[in-house]
């Protein structure tokens, strides 16, 4: 997993195209430092208004107030039914290996499936075919008996790191796919942003439908962890990281922030940083 260096072309073309047009119009105004401040400020149009966020515990009211309108939850009823208003839950079955829908399995699905409060299942995160062969197959299961029980109201979702042909939905029947490569790491000595475009069009070419892509936003690092390679983004990383997938992928069905609370993988993360908290709010805000 190494990492090059990449500037990021989408914020240092509109830096140039800002700063050109100042310098050809005497009457903007601005100073060049001026202009470098306001192309440095901008954020893309949100692109969804289903915006999620893992690892939450307790903290709901804390990521509600940044607005996060989907919550990581578990398969409990009173964690649910207590999500602050105008939020959902995006309900935790994740299994490393998935199999085929059995009755545990239905008696969740059943409990939740006309529930306001539920936006959706997470039902796997990063298989790999290699070691999960039947796995693709009885991903199906679940995710059909989601749709016959939902009415295909809510949610089916994965996230891949590879093994896209295997598990993309036309085998899977999941209806949305996270795609999520950390780009700002010790390898790239800062963010290497072409590994969105690397990671997203090698999905896109083993049939994964662009419009089924969930973007991934990296928001964390391992600073504080025993095996420090990815760095937390700094604001303007962040910036140029939302920028590029804006671009990528501008209608996704719901975007992924990774993460809020402290893992042995992950510290610092998002709950540390009040830039980046800043950033997201006034991203969702539009």
């Amino acid at each position: 997993m190494s990492r090059s260096r990449f500037a990021p072309i989408a914020l240092l073309s509109s830096l140039a195209l800002l700063v050109g047009g100042a310098a050809a119009d005497p009457a903007v105004g601005l100073t060049r430092t001026a202009q470098v401040n306001a192309a440095r400020s901008t954020l893309p149009a949100p692109t969804t208004s289903h915006h999620y966020i893992a690892n939450v515990g307790s903290a709901t009211r804390a990521v509600k107030r940044l607005g996060y309108t989907v919550i990581d939850v578990g398969a409990v009823g009173e964690e649910i039914r207590n999500l602050p208003a105008h939020t959902q839950g995006l309900v935790w079955l994740g299994q490393d290996c998935p199999t085929r829908a059995n009755r545990a399995f239905k008696r969740v699905i059943r409990r939740f499936a006309h529930s306001p409060k539920v936006f959706g299942y997470y039902l796997a995160d990063e298989p790999h075919k290699s070691g999960c062969r039947a796995g693709p197959a009885a991903l199906a299961t679940r995710a059909d008996y989601i749709r016959k029980q939902s009415g295909g109201v809510q949610q089916s979702f994965i996230v891949l790191d590879d093994s896209y042909h295997a598990f993309r939905p036309w085998i899977t029947h999941v209806t949305m796919v996270g795609i999520d490569p950390y780009p700002c790491s010790t390898g790239s000595h800062g963010c290497d942003f072409t590994e969105i475009n690397d990671d997203l069009g090698t999905a896109l070419n083993a049939g994964i439908p662009r419009r089924t892509v969930v973007p991934t936003y990296q928001a964390f690092g391992q600073e504080n962890t025993s095996s420090h390679y990815y760095n937390l983004p700094t604001r303007d990383q962040m910036r140029a990281m939302l920028h590029r997938w804006a671009r990528l992928v501008p209608h996704p069905p719901m975007d992924y922030t990774y993460g809020w609370g402290h893992q042995d993988s992950a510290n610092p993360t998002l709950r540390d940083s009040t830039g980046l908290k800043r950033l997201f709010s006034r991203y969702f805000a539009g």
